[in-house]
């Protein structure tokens, strides 16, 4: 017996049922004899975190360098080479937060940090940070920025130091990403 639809009120093997396979509007899981319920997308959660304890000089290295992976899940972090590799595609929540110490007395102090994905420093993701420090007095500073991104399976993300000038040291730098959607 057929319903409206000219399927078998009696299919109960809708996987091996010729008549429902026939129909190529229908996924062969899902029978139109039998009620079907969406199957909800499974989100996986991605993190990952690198930070420095250490401290560094922005004019020895081309990137923030970090000494102390964080936790981590979906994500590979690296110290060797300063960087997290996100392993899936999505929208990632990237923070970038360090502690600036600038002490040349009598010049300006300035340096530029830019988000940097596979490489390529992004020119609209950047922290400028100028200061001038008179006599024999030390400045620190905490700067951070939060930006969201649409990041591709095996996407690399560093801090490049774009440019420094005077004399700026920094520790305690943090760089964490996490998958949003």
């Amino acid at each position: 017996m057929s319903n409206n639809h000219g399927f078998n009120k009696l299919c109960n093997d809708c996987e091996g049922c010729e008549d429902c396979k026939s129909f190529s509007k229908f996924r062969v899981s899902s029978c139109p004899n039998v009620p079907t319920q969406e199957e909800a997308v499974q989100f996986i959660p991605a993190y990952g975190s690198i930070y420095n304890v250490a401290g560094g000089n922005p004019t020895i290295d081309p990137n923030v360098n970090f000494d102390t992976v964080g936790p981590s899940s979906g994500t590979t972090p690296s110290t060797i080479d300063d960087s997290i590799t996100v392993n899936s595609q999505g929208v990632y929540t990237v923070t970038f937060t360090i502690e600036l110490r600038a002490s040349s007395g009598g010049i300006s102090n300035n340096i530029i940090f830019r988000l940097s994905i596979n490489g390529t420093p992004l020119a609209t993701k950047q922290i400028e940070y100028q200061t001038f420090v008179t006599a024999a007095n030390i400045e620190v500073d905490l700067v951070s920025r939060t930006d969201q991104l649409a990041l591709n399976q095996g996407d690399v993300i560093r801090v490049a130091i774009v440019s420094s000038t005077g004399v700026i040291t920094y520790d305690n730098a943090a760089l964490v990403v996490t998958k949003v959607a």
